[in-house]
């Protein structure tokens, strides 16, 4: 692995394969989960959406690796949602199930993010009071997020309204190019996080994580520039393809 500090908020981890990737975050979610239990009898977890992150629950879910976490002090939480029944393919939570099913990790407390709820915002505030009740101090021991092409995070896209709501850590967002509606975790709860992961694989991201990592700041245009701060720095971890073209040779 080769460690780059972008600045005093982001540092990119490049791994030669995304294997070693999937590894990386398997192993660090172990790690955090010990640490947090040890100091605070719990665990809280955000995890990503999309087909990325499945690997790292696969992984999570191997018999030489499920043992070492002590899943019943584990609290899971979703850092997006689609607005779809959780039986949808198209489910984050349903697609994470299926590994979060296998014992031991069936032990853990999945809180599902109900973007088929039939009123978002009361199924947004519902989820924030889960947050700040079972979360230490309101705040996550850790979060997974991803990137999009266009440079979303969760389900902060760009030009969406959700990108300035600064008082509430859940929201539903509204995709005007799409015309749907997302769940999302906002910036105040994704920054508070005392431990922020962006897994970013293949040649397909490394021009978006250029201008993330390179660009003027412009939340607006991109949102995944507004991951970590100095307090909670963001780890963004990625193989050499997704590093391709950044001057970070791994």
């Amino acid at each position: 692995m080769k460690r780059v500090v972008i600045d005093n908020r982001r540092q990119a981890l490049i791994f030669k394969t995304e294997e070693e990737a999937y590894a990386f975050c398997a192993e660090t979610f172990i790690e955090q989960a010990q640490k947090a239990v040890s100091a605070r009898g719990s665990f809280s977890v955000a995890l990503s959406g999309g087909s990325t992150p499945l690997p790292v629950y696969e992984q999570l879910a191997n018999p030489s690796t499920a043992l070492l976490v002590n899943w019943s002090l584990v609290d899971i939480f979703w850092g997006d949602e689609r607005c779809v029944p959780a039986t949808d393919p198209e489910s984050n939570y349903g697609n994470a199930l299926s590994f979060l099913s296998i014992p031991p990790l069936d032990q853990a407390k999945k809180h599902r993010l109900i973007g088929d709820a039939p009123d978002l915002g009361k199924a947004a505030a519902d989820y924030e009071k889960k947050l700040k009740t079972i979360c230490s101090k309101g705040c996550l021991d850790m979060i997974f997020l991803g990137l999009g092409n266009d440079g979303h995070t969760a389900s902060l896209f760009p030009h969406t309204k959700a990108l300035t709501e600064s008082t509430k850590l859940v929201t539903p967002n509204y995709l005007p190019e799409k015309d749907l509606w997302r769940m999302s975790l906002t910036f105040e709860a994704i920054n508070s996080a005392r431990s922020i992961y962006a897994l970013v694989l293949g040649r397909g991201k490394s021009k978006i994580l250029k201008r993330i990592f390179f660009d003027e700041k412009n939340i607006d245009e991109l949102p995944g520039q507004n991951i970590g701060t100095e307090e909670h720095p963001a780890y963004f971890i990625l193989d050499k393809k997704a590093a391709y073209g950044l001057g970070l040779k791994c």
